[in-house]
Formats: C-alpha cells, sequence, structure tokens
C-alpha cells in the first residue's frame, strides 16, 4: 500500500479561493436543510405539538439507538422544484435494536392531501434502496399510503380502510384497532413495539462503522481542494489515506485501485480528466472485473463511456459526484449516489458537506452489508 501524499497549500490564492467557493455554498445547503427541518412553519408545528403528537425528526430520534449514526436522504428534496424542502418526508438509514434500517416518516405538517410526486418519488427511492440491500423497512406515518408495502409500520393518526401489507403494524390508541397488529398506548409506546418487532423478526447482523486508522489528512481541507484532483479527495478519506493504485503508468485519465473506509475493503474508480482515452476506460474495467468487494466512485467532468457505464449498472457502488455535470457512467448504477454541495439533490441520494464525505460513505458501505 502506498501512503498519498498531499500538495494542497494553504497559502495559495487557489487554496482560498475554493475554500471560500465551498463556503458559500455550504451556506446554501445548510439553509436548506434548515428548512427543511422546519417543515411546514412555525404555526402548523406548534399546532401539531398542542395535540401531543410528535415531528419526524423526533419519532426517528426516539426510534434508533442512541449514539448511533444516521443518514438522512434526499434531505433538501423538491427545494429547487419550488415545494417544501423535503418534500414532506424524511428518509434515512438508522440502527434500530442494532440492525440498520430503512426508514420513512412522512411530515404531518406539510400538507394535508398526501404525499407530492416529488415526495412519493423519494420513498420509492428509499424502498427501492431497501430492497436492494437487504435493509428493514420502517415506515412512521400519520396514516397509510399505498405506495410502501411490507417491513414495520406504525400509524399515528386516524385513518380508513385496510392497512398495507407489512411484517407489523402497529396504531396508537384510539384508531382501527382490529387492522393492527398491535396497538400502542401513545407515540412514544408505539415506536418502543416497533424497536421490538425489529429485534425479534430481523435476524440478520449488519455491517457497522468500526474503528480504523483516519487519513493522514485533514478533512477540513475537502473544502479547499481543487475538486477535480481525485488523489487530494482519497487522501482524506481512506484509512490512513493508503492507496494501491491499478495499472497507475496506464491510462491517467482514471484512477483504479483499492483502499478502505472504516475497515471495509473497497474498490476505487476516479476519473482526472475531462476525456478518457481506449486505456482508461479498460482499466476502469479491469477493475471492475478483478474487484469481489463493494466499489466507491469518485466523478468529476467527464464526456460519456458507454463501456463503464454498462459495467457500472450494478447497484454494488457508493459513487460521489464532485462536480456538476457528472457523466453517464458515474450514474449508472442503482446503488447508492451522492453530490457534493448540490442542493438540487433530485438526481442523488443527497447532497452532503465534502468533509462528511468519509462519513457517508462509511454508512453507506455498512448498510450494503459488504455487497
Amino acid at each position: 500500500m502506498t501512503t498519498l501524499e498531499t500538495a494542497l497549500d494553504p497559502r495559495t490564492p487557489s487554496f482560498l479561493a475554493n475554500r471560500s467557493e465551498a463556503m458559500a455554498a455550504l451556506s446554501s445547503l445548510d439553509a436548506a436543510h434548515a428548512r427543511a427541518k422546519e417543515g411546514g412553519g412555525e404555526r402548523e408545528v406548534t399546532r401539531h405539538h398542542a395535540r401531543g403528537k410528535l415531528l419526524p425528526r423526533e419519532r426517528i430520534e426516539l426510534l434508533v439507538d442512541r449514539d448511533t449514526a444516521l443518514l438522512e436522504l434526499a434531505a433538501t428534496a423538491g427545494h429547487e422544484q419550488g415545494e417544501m424542502a423535503g418534500a414532506g418526508v424524511v428518509t434515512a438509514i438508522g440502527v434500530v435494536e442494532g440492525t440498520e434500517c430503512m426508514i420513512i416518516a412522512d411530515d404531518p405538517t406539510v400538507g394535508e392531501d398526501g404525499l407530492s410526486e416529488r415526495g412519493r418519488r423519494k420513498v420509492l427511492r428509499a424502498a427501492e434502496l431497501a430492497g436492494l440491500y437487504g435493509l428493514p423497512l420502517v415506515s412512521l406515518v400519520e396514516r397509510p399510503d399505498p405506495v410502501v408495502r411490507g417491513g414495520f409500520v406504525a400509524v399515528f393518526g386516524a385513518f380508513e380502510g385496510s392497512l398495507p401489507l407489512a411484517d407489523l403494524t402497529v396504531v396508537t390508541r384510539g384508531h382501527d384497532e382490529q387492522v393492527a397488529d398491535a396497538v400502542a398506548d401513545d407515540e412514544r409506546d408505539a415506536l418502543r413495539l416497533i424497536r421490538v418487532g425489529v429485534r425479534h423478526l430481523h435476524h440478520r447482523p449488519r455491517g457497522s462503522l468500526c474503528r480504523a486508522r483516519p487519513p493522514c489528512h485533514e478533512l477540513d481541507d475537502l473544502l479547499a481542494v481543487d475538486r477535480s484532483d481525485v488523489r487530494e479527495v482519497l487522501a482524506r478519506v481512506l484509512d490512513g489515506s493508503e492507496f494501491e493504485e491499478l495499472r497507475a503508468h496506464r491510462g491517467p485519465g482514471l484512477i483504479a485501485g483499492f483502499g478502505a473506509v472504516h475497515g471495509c475493503r473497497v474498490g476505487i474508480l476516479g476519473n482526472t480528466a475531462q476525456a478518457l482515452d481506449a486505456e482508461a476506460v479498460h482499466k476502469g474495467l479491469e477493475l471492475v472485473r478483478i474487484a469481489r468487494m463493494p466499489l466507491v466512485v469518485l466523478a468529476t467532468r467527464c464526456a460519456p463511456s458507454p463501456e463503464l457505464a454498462r459495467a457500472l449498472q450494478d447497484p454494488g457502488q457508493v459513487t460521489v459526484v464532485l462536480e456538476p455535470d457528472p457523466p453517464d457512467w458515474a450514474l449508472a448504477s442503482r446503488g447508492f449516489t451522492f453530490g457534493w454541495l448540490s442542493i438540487d439533490d433530485s438526481p442523488y441520494d443527497g447532497a452532503i458537506d465534502p468533509r462528511d464525505t468519509r462519513t457517508v460513505l462509511g454508512i453507506a458501505l455498512s448498510a450494503m452489508g459488504g455487497r
């Protein structure tokens, strides 16, 4: 293994300019996240609390194990389409009774007519990821929606008709108790019963973030790196900044090799040029062929490559788009895809702070269970 060095110099104008640009984008992203957490606004939140009811993130906080990692997906969805940030629903990967789960929680303070089209797509994507990686699906909803079936469902409000087929359905007392598997005294009791259900009905052990050697270089510098410099990114993401490169002397437009993130061994692809020659494409295809482990793809601006796009369709990878306008092969997989500092996260499973890249990769790889 080779330990990646860094050429970043905090005294250079480019370092300061890159950091300033990233901080401005991060400020906009933080503002969008804050608007998503506000739900339907102060008035609706106050009215909801006055009924003795919890907000979606409050429900999730009570559901998941304490002091465990939580990764919210597509937190700003709908913002660029003129909808309420978050599209009226929270989707997240969290640990419940030691098991990583996909959690869906609708926000009853945002509208009363059910999910919007963007919110529905967000829920369907969460369900798709749960199906791809065998994650138990936990739905915390005000009223059931037929868009999601199966898993563990807690219904906190009044509803008409039947409930979707699920492993366990819990309703709060006073609602249609005849169609549920369990009746809870209140919302907190409902969340307790869901935890018990996950504990007893789901036995597949999952991965988890483990203690591993941190990178040798500062994570904070990810705000100042040139986004097209994949090596500088890897130096701040990989365990010990160690990278075993494949065919370093051929096809320099594409980096390929092996490393680890939070103890999980991964194959790595990342383009360093906007055009890939035949040698670079062949190197990428060879890595996909020989790797018997999850892949991490770091994508910058690049010309299309139909060959790589076909090779990367398997969901066993996590993609991080470092710059806008990613190539087709970067978005080919159905697996997790995240974008740096992009408020419009519609093509992705979330827009992330560059400094969180290592943590986000670790959670996603853990949820994939080493696929």
